[in-house]
């Protein structure tokens, strides 16, 4: 269950930040200052939910709500690669749940 909950905690981040009129605004100002990096990372569905992952990974391992964490039910000692894990995987369901959005959309 806690894999399906920052599965779509993620989701929803990045759907704000990519797509959400509430952020168009740093959006714009961020690619004023290096549209190679902050244009590229605010306008794709799998280089972002990588970041947000992190982010979120090492949040929840520093705070010590382990649970939160996909891949630590696994028995991932290794904060560094159960962080680099949770990471990929939130990057390849968030890509993956935007793909099929837009399939069903067109």
């Amino acid at each position: 269950m806690s894999i399906l909950v920052s599965i779509l905690v993620c989701y929803g981040i990045c759907n704000m930040i990519v797509f959400g009129s509430i952020f168009e605004g740093l959006r714009d100002k961020l690619n004023l200052y290096s549209p190679d990096f902050w244009g590229k990372l605010f306008s794709c569905m799998m280089c972002l939910p990588f970041w947000v992952g992190a982010f979120l990974s090492t949040t929840t391992h520093l705070l010590g709500y382990t649970q939160f964490s996909p891949l630590s039910h696994y028995g991932l000692d290794n904060i560094y690669i159960a962080i680099f894990l949770d990471s990929c995987l939130l990057s390849a369901t968030t890509w993956l749940i935007h793909t099929l959005q837009e399939h069903f959309e067109a």
